[in-house]
């Protein structure tokens, strides 16, 4: 079945499945394939990965950047130390 296919499928499926009242946030959380895998379409954005980075210790953002599934921040702590952060961009855990 080719992407296309499958994503009519999901949403043919999600709109026959899904409760009343809920059947928008159950087509709002699967947005697109990529081998098979789902993708969530709501992630944290670049002002909530450097508040998670404060609470984590950092005071000074030098550097962030977003990949697929992380955002990766590089600053220094009140000390004056070196930190690096990977923050998973679904759900705001820190992953290091």
């Amino acid at each position: 079945m080719n992407g296309a296919a499958r994503l009519l499928a999901v949403a043919l499926f999600t709109s026959v499945v899904a409760l009343p009242g809920h059947g928008s946030q159950a087509a709002a959380q699967i947005v697109a394939f990529d081998n098979d895998r789902t993708i969530p379409e709501s992630t944290i954005s670049e002002s909530r990965a450097r508040e998670i980075a404060w609470s984590a210790g950092l005071v000074h953002v030098e550097e962030i950047t977003r990949t697929s599934d992380r955002w990766e921040l590089a600053g220094r702590t009140v000390d004056d130390d070196e930190m690096i952060l990977d923050i998973d961009v679904r759900d705001g855990r820190i992953l290091n």
